[in-house]
């Protein structure tokens, strides 16, 4: 896309000012590009054990569904998750990283446990509940971590397009604009200086 450059020496310093705001924005994008990458390394490593604890807690609520089921059978089991109580309630909280919102933490509400002993579950349907409640928390955690490396990649990914477009075609551009311009403006010059020098010969001649 052509650059619409105003004529004459107001192009030149437009153009030298527009460079100037350049080169500051490429400062700051370059900041806001390392904070983002260590945040996303910072993520990674907090993804990665958000999947662990989410996959550890998964196992040992499927290893208790397992046993809840054979000790208390599956029709005790069927009747005890329908006492469960009120539904989950899931709170996040979100913060700002270099321009990217992110969930911080996740807060899971299960209400009241339910005494499942006294509704001829036995222990192990209370546990194997436990164990279930364990892993809804790990499971909105690892959530958690996961769209935050999410959001800060992507940020990071868009601010690194913009540094690339600035350093490799906004800036560029305009440098061949102002590198065309001075070139004008020299040789208009010059053909102005020719035409006085041209102007006082004929006066004296």
């Amino acid at each position: 896309m052509a650059i619409r450059v105003p004529p004459g020496r107001a192009g030149r310093l437009w153009l030298e000012r527009r460079l100037e705001v350049a080169r500051r924005g490429l400062e700051v994008l370059d900041q806001k590009r390392q904070t983002l990458l260590r945040e996303q390394q910072r993520l990674s490593a907090e993804l990665a054990e958000a999947d662990q604890a989410w996959e550890r807690q998964a196992r040992k609520a499927a290893e208790w569904n397992d046993r809840s089921a054979a000790i208390a059978g599956p029709r005790r089991l069927r009747l005890a998750s329908l006492h469960r109580g009120t539904r989950a309630d899931l709170t996040v909280a979100w913060r700002n990283v270099a321009g990217a919102v992110v969930p911080l933490t996740a807060t899971v509400q299960v209400g009241e446990p339910v005494d499942f002993v006294s509704l001829g579950g036995g222990s192990s349907v209370a546990l194997a509940a436990e164990a279930h409640t364990g892993a809804l928390a790990a499971a909105a955690a690892d959530a958690v971590a996961r769209a935050a490396y999410e959001a800060v990649t992507a940020e990071l990914a868009a601010t690194v397009r913009r540094l690339r477009a600035i350093e490799r075609r906004w800036i560029p551009d305009h440098k061949a604009a102002l590198h065309k311009l001075e070139l004008t403006l020299e040789q208009s010059e010059l053909e102005d200086t020719i035409r006085v020098r041209w102007a006082l010969e004929q006066r004296e001649s």
